[in-house]
């Protein structure tokens, strides 16, 4: 295969690395403020929200607690970029564009910070609880926000950004579509799981744009490392948003490769 294609300017909105792993026997409330006593240099600003569903296979599942389940802890880097989730059984690390000039770091430098901080938080729990984590699923997300430019918002996006062109269904009664919606998934490969990208209309500051999110998930199986995983996924995620962009897109994002 060819080198990865790379972009000046992506119209990547936010990148998320995650883990998900049987919940933590003995983890309280107390232990996430122990651990962001050793984080808060970098990432000094907090916030608490409901935990995000475990995922079995394809979908979230449904488990009866004894007690409520903890809240997710999310840690914030001083520029805001940055954010770290903790839950009982689940560990994320977001990157985020938060102003229009802010530059897409690379996956690189997102995976470098997300495994460092997955190591520190391995550490952490084997020192606080004696438990050894150990994965049951990786997660990696693309977040695009797609702005048809000054062209007419239903046309320019499908015929000049997306490989979806409603003129060559050539519909003899439905006029232009006002917006679309659509999902497709794709098997990755080695019993990795899947890729599955979403297409949806949305705003943002007023304008509208499409929002194409294109996510990996799969089992964390002894074949294969973490890093193993995430290079597939990043790989398939690059890869796959060529192929459902369109040429002259690629060249108004700038594309080096």
């Amino acid at each position: 295969m060819p080198p990865l294609p790379d972009f000046e300017n992506p119209p990547v909105l936010e990148v998320v690395c995650g883990v998900q792993f049987p919940a933590i026997a003995g983890l309280q409330t107390r232990h996430f403020g122990q651990f962001w006593d050793q984080c808060k240099q970098d990432f000094p600003i907090t916030h608490d929200a409901p935990p995000i569903p475990v995922v079995v296979g394809e979908g979230p599942s449904v488990e009866l607690l004894n007690l409520p389940p903890l809240r997710r802890m999310m840690m914030i880097s001083t520029d805001n970029a940055f954010v770290v989730q903790i839950q009982e059984d689940r560990f994320n690390l977001n990157w985020r564009k938060t102003s229009a000039d802010q530059q897409y770091p690379r996956f690189e430098q997102v995976f470098k910070r997300f495994s460092e901080m997955w190591v520190e938080f391995g550490n952490f729990v084997s020192v606080s609880s004696a438990v050894e984590i150990k994965p049951s699923r990786y997660e990696l997300t693309y977040v695009n926000h797609i702005d048809p430019g000054e062209t007419q918002f239903a046309t320019g996006v499908e015929a000049n950004v997306l490989m979806f062109n409603w003129s060559i269904l050539e519909a003899k009664f439905l006029p232009i579509p006002r917006s679309v919606s659509t999902a497709w998934q794709f098997v990755l490969p080695a019993n990795k799981g899947h890729l599955n990208a979403n297409l949806t209309h949305g705003t943002r500051v007023g304008r509208e744009l499409m929002v194409l999110n294109m996510a990996c998930n799969g089992p964390a199986l002894p074949e294969f490392s973490l890093t193993e995983w995430f290079d597939t996924a990043h790989e398939w995620i690059v890869r796959g948003f060529i192929d459902l962009t369109t040429t002259s897109a690629h060249k108004r994002w700038g594309r080096k490769a």
